[in-house]
């Protein structure tokens, strides 16, 4: 018979051992990881035993002790977890392992039961199978993988990304889609428990490697955040900022770019005559449009966008959409999402990603029409997630 988690156990020592492998995984131990360390160790006795079940309840709080309760540790969490039940079955004894066997014949002999419920953890697909795209492709993301610390965030990844197409990532939340996003312009560098394996092509040129430019990557990839974030300086200055980082124009020129910046981002015609306004006294829908004319005033070939639209409303939402559509005819763009309408309206490929893997990747009607992987099928359609 299949054990359960409220069957399985472990000794109080392992837990601790887990919970101690848990706070180290991000590099450094916070005075709150400690004390919930100490009172772990005050609460049971040494010759304790805990079932898998009130295990992971403990070891999720010890993942949020600090704040930062994330999915890569919870990840961890079913890593160590089933590490320690491979285990424990390996150590099952030959009398042991005789009477599951019976166990199992007899069960093999009675009436099937019901559907057993659907485990999207179980046999995660691979989307490395078919990758193929109409047109050339202006990025390739080969066998990446990435870590923070011990904990593995994404598992080898491969997409290709169409040049002058919209192509969207979409999953439940922290199953890797913006980390996925961030490696594409290198901003994962930033954080200096993070490991990056696998290669990433800017058409011919490698962007993946440690020789590699980090100033004309982000220049070539630009980005645009979830939340807007413009400077607080001038419209003007805004859109000027990156201009004058990579070049040295004469004003004449730089007034050319800005107002070019500012038509492409939609919003010349509301900020024209007050281009020596503070940036921040923009509505949000118009913060987020000159974020966008900020960053392709530099010229990019690629645009990331990461959630661009969750703190709009609807209104300035369409018009972000709107502006989207258009932006491929002069970039390539890469989204992510949360929302599958959003994906289906503003997309030509669709990459769904789960628990750090991409599970499928095609066009977009077609993920969303008739997906091959039921993993795929049942979040498009609300069954989980």
């Amino acid at each position: 018979m299949t054990q359960t988690d409220d069957d399985r156990t472990m000794t109080v020592p392992e837990l601790l051992a887990m919970a101690k492998e848990i706070v180290d995984a991000d590099g450094e131990l916070h005075e709150a990881e400690e004390d919930r360390l100490a009172t772990l160790e005050e609460e049971y006795s040494e010759d304790a035993v805990v079932s898998f079940a009130e295990a992971r309840s403990i070891l999720r709080r010890v993942a949020g002790v600090d704040g930062e309760d994330d999915a890569h540790e919870h990840m961890l969490i079913k890593e160590l977890l089933d590490a320690h039940a491979g285990t424990a079955k390996e150590s099952v004894s030959e009398d042991e392992a005789e009477q599951v066997d019976d166990a199992h014949s007899a069960a093999s002999s009675e009436p099937p039961s019901a559907e057993e419920p659907f485990d999207p953890t179980a046999n995660l697909p691979d989307s490395t199978r078919d990758l193929e795209i109409d047109g050339e492709a202006h990025m390739w993301i080969r066998d990446l993988d990435l870590r923070y610390g011990n904990a593995q965030a994404i598992y080898n990844v491969s997409i290709p990304i169409e040049r002058n197409a919209v192509t969207a990532l979409i999953g439940p939340s922290g199953c890797g889609k913006s980390t996925l996003l961030r490696c594409l312009n290198r901003m994962n560098d930033l954080i200096p428990i993070c490991k990056v394996e696998g290669d990433i092509d800017l058409e011919d040129t490698r962007i993946s490697g440690s020789s590699a430019d980090l100033v004309s990557i982000r220049r070539r990839v630009g980005m645009v955040f979830q939340k807007p974030n413009p400077f607080p300086k001038s419209i003007y200055d805004n859109v000027a900022y990156g201009v004058r980082l990579h070049y040295n124009p004469s004003r004449r020129e730089l007034d050319r770019i800005v107002e070019a910046a500012l038509r492409r981002a939609a919003i010349w015609d509301e900020v024209s005559d007050r281009l020596h306004e503070m940036g921040t006294s923009l509505s949000g829908g118009q913060q987020q449009r000159l974020c966008i004319a900020r960053t392709i005033a530099v010229e990019p070939e690629v645009i990331l966008m990461d959630e661009p639209c969750s703190a709009l409303d609807p209104i300035a939402t369409a018009k972000i959409e709107e502006l989207i559509l258009e932006l491929k005819e002069h970039f390539t763009v890469v989204i992510v999402t949360h929302s599958m309408s959003q994906a289906q309206r503003v997309s030509d490929y669709t990459g769904f990603m789960y628990l750090g893997r991409m599970v499928e990747f095609g066009k977009t009607k077609q993920i969303f029409s008739d997906p091959r992987e039921e993993l795929t099928g049942r979040y498009i359609s609300g069954r989980f997630g």
